[in-house]
């Protein structure tokens, strides 16, 4: 049987605890196709360099082409067309009394148990929500679901050609900052004390790139995305130049509060 020997040194202490999950599969895979569950941009890096590493295929889908979140098969051909599992829900609701949000479709489904790996992308267009998942979860959405938080919603199977045109609903602007450590960042775009992003940061509640960081003096890179529990997400874009008193003009992308 193949050996496969990888290093994992070079990952930080979060990412090697994926890293040995992805371990795991390679091995799988030599045996027969291995399909994961839905993996965020970071986890797919990870998979990527170690199984090329490994001299193992590994094919993305995660429903459409600009996808974030992913699933990908392992083997040792190239399964570029077998079923990833993956099914599109839409979201039906009364749009005309109130408002649907990411945080609030995500909650609806994590509150009956279902884990976060096993949902894909939510897309929306104007007032209409869909949401990929794991096919062998689709019935059980569809049967189970129906709120989110006090609001009636209901969910219901579609066909892939009924897909929405995706929307981001990230939107852009200007900050200035003394450094770029992750508590001052946090604490300028929510609005909130320094004190308070150190102890979201402590608590597990922020993750870089996908990986919970409690490292409040972490100084984030351009391409960093920061997410923070119960209040939305920041990427840093670029860096455009420095005030007169030497502060850091910064571009970012966010959603959620602001």
């Amino acid at each position: 049987m193949k050996k496969i020997a990888i290093s994992l040194d070079h990952y930080s202490e979060n990412e090697r605890i994926f890293a040995k999950q992805v371990s795991n599969w390679l091995h799988e895979s030599l045996n027969a196709p291995f399909l994961t569950v839905f993996l965020n941009p970071r986890q797919q890096e990870i998979l990527s360099e170690m199984a090329a590493q490994a001299h193992i295929s590994v094919v993305f889908d995660g429903g459409y082409a600009q996808a974030e979140n992913k699933r990908a098969i392992i083997s040792l051909e190239d399964e570029r067309k077998a079923d990833f599992k993956i099914a599109l829900l839409q979201i039906d609701y009364p749009a005309k009394y109130f408002q649907l949000h990411h945080s609030t479709i995500l909650g609806s489904l994590i509150h009956q148990g279902i884990a976060y790996e096993r949902l894909g992308d939510v897309i929306f267009e104007k007032e209409n929500w869909q949401l990929l998942v794991d096919s062998t979860l689709a019935a059980f959405i569809v049967q189970n679901v129906t709120r989110a938080g006090a609001k009636k919603i209901a969910f219901r199977q579609i066909d892939a050609a009924q897909m929405l045109d995706p929307q981001s609903d990230e939107q852009e602007k200007e900050i200035i900052v003394s450094s770029q450590r992750i508590d001052l960042l946090i604490s300028q775009n929510y609005h909130f004390s320094r004190a308070h992003a150190r102890d979201l940061i402590e608590s597990g509640a922020i993750m870089i790139n996908w990986f919970e960081n409690d490292n409040a003096s972490y100084l984030a890179k351009i391409g960093d995305v920061i997410s923070t529990h119960g209040y939305g997400r920041i990427r840093l874009i670029e860096t455009r130049g420095t005030t007169n008193r030497n502060k850091i003009r910064l571009k970012i992308g966010f959603f959620g509060k602001n």
